[in-house]
């Protein structure tokens, strides 16, 4: 697989991962602000590790009410996402979500999310650990299915620029 198509993968699976710290039980919630997001991944498709990737990202959270805020993050018009499931766990909660990303040239992409989310008790700080499962139907050529393991922290950095977009 070359490098940009496993960043477009990565892209996809990552931008859900703070809406998916966003869908949090009503008893814990983030401390609103500016949020820095690092992210470690390890691709393996069809038994072969690809090399890791490291990412990071910010990201607005102002309003941290689980009920008010969007579970599902802003994403293109060929992605489509079902809304994340949750359940609370012995260190803090499971989600799952599936995404379809359907491309102009007939190929799809089909994502399988699974998530342990850990939030700090003060609501400073998460953690994300799980998998990706994807697999790719429609190209010219077999891409074989992989399966992308992911580990990410976050922490609250400070206030929100006034430039930066809100995720609620």
């Amino acid at each position: 697989m070359n490098f940009n198509f496993r960043r477009a993968i990565l892209c996809l699976v990552l931008a859900a991962l703070p809406a998916l710290a966003l869908a949090t039980p009503p008893s814990t919630h983030l401390q609103p602000g500016l949020w820095q997001f690092h992210y470690h991944s390890q691709v393996t498709m069809d038994g072969h590790a690809v090399p890791a990737m490291n990412q990071s990202a910010q990201q607005c959270i102002k309003d941290t009410d689980p009920a008010k805020l969007p579970l599902m993050p802003k994403l293109p018009a060929n992605i489509k996402c079902t809304a994340p499931t949750l359940q609370t766990s012995n260190i803090g909660y499971h989600v799952t979500m599936s995404c379809t990303a359907t491309e102009p040239n007939n190929m799809v992409t089909h994502l399988h999310e699974s998530f342990e989310i850990s939030p700090s008790d003060h609501g400073s700080q998460i953690r994300f650990d799980g998998t990706v499962h994807q697999r790719i139907t429609g190209a010219p050529m077999p891409i074989p299915a992989a399966l992308v393991n992911i580990s990410a922290q976050g922490h609250r950095i400070g206030q929100c620029p006034a430039s930066m977009h809100s995720a609620s």
